[in-house]
């Protein structure tokens, strides 16, 4: 639930951004209006991706983060030993 929360809190404050950004876009001329156009637009598309990932991520209750789907997905030293401790060194040779 608190994904939906999250979601919303981003999706608004980047929306208002984005809203700014398109009226100073719309005051401009030449390049600069395009160029605001463009990071307004950029803007809120990133504030309705993120509304989704946080609606689809409060109401599955997975992660929308694929990363946390796998633990120990990235830690390349295998798996703890079944007892839980620290390996145990192998018995030094005898000659």
């Amino acid at each position: 639930m608190h994904w939906i929360f999250g979601a919303i809190l981003h999706a608004t404050v980047l929306g208002v951004i984005s809203f700014f950004v398109l009226f100073a876009a719309s005051k401009a001329d030449g390049f600069v209006a395009l160029l605001g156009r463009l990071l307004g637009y950029w803007l809120l598309l990133l504030a309705i991706l993120g509304l989704a990932c946080g609606i689809y991520g409060g109401v599955t209750g997975k992660n929308p983060m694929p990363m946390d789907d796998h633990p120990g997905w990235m830690h390349h030293w295998g798996p703890p030993p079944p007892d839980g401790g620290p390996a145990s060194a192998p018995p030094p040779a005898k000659p």
